[in-house]
């Protein structure tokens, strides 16, 4: 459990970051710890690297940590400068990358088990959301998953990219404890796409 002052500290830091940049930032609080909760659920200490886009805060980072993954299996990508630094301080035996998301096929990174995603989809062109699971299922194993909110009805991802990427998208839970509402998804290789 997060303490209050944690959280208003949080929700004061997203704030400042939304009137910087809306469409950057995309929320103007950090997701609830129920929703983070649902994020993390069935990673552990046995899901080997995970890949966190979009950390913000951390939020989700700390979730992971609670469920068993090590601190030094964490690659966290933040664009937001403040956010990067933060993190950093906070998680010093993670990698941090102060970086787009959509640039995660330079990074070198260990095959990951797990893509953990806090970007905000619907407001992205459809190339950067192309060039972003590009990118990440490049860096996940065979069997890796790539778990993606969303704040919308549907898919985040839309089908067509999907169909291009060889993936089947899953949704997994629906989490009416936050602001807004959010559903999470599982997107992973479809078992009968050539690879």
């Amino acid at each position: 459990m997060i303490t209050k002052t944690l959280r208003l500290n949080e929700t004061s830091s997203f704030l400042v970051e939304w009137i910087k940049a809306p469409l950057r930032t995309a929320s103007i609080i950090p997701s609830s710890e129920q929703l983070a909760k649902k994020m993390v659920k069935g990673l552990g200490a046995d899901s080997g690297p995970v890949i966190e886009l979009g950390p913000g805060t951390g939020v989700f980072t700390r979730e992971l940590l609670h469920a068993g993954v090590a601190e030094a299996d964490l690659t966290l990508v933040e664009l937001n400068r403040n956010f990067a630094y933060r993190l950093k301080s906070r998680y010093p035996q993670s990698r941090v990358f102060n970086a787009r998301a959509e640039q995660l096929h330079k990074l070198k990174l260990a095959p990951a088990g797990a893509v953990v995603s806090g970007l905000p989809f619907l407001s992205m062109r459809d190339q950067i959301v192309d060039e972003i699971l590009d990118g990440a299922f490049k860096a996940l194993k065979s069997d890796g998953v790539f778990i993606q909110f969303t704040y919308g009805h549907r898919c985040p991802v839309k089908s067509h990219l999907l169909q291009k990427h060889g993936l089947v998208a899953e949704r997994s839970s629906f989490v009416l404890n936050n602001f807004p509402p959010a559903s999470v998804y599982h997107i992973r290789r479809h078992h009968s796409y050539p690879f």
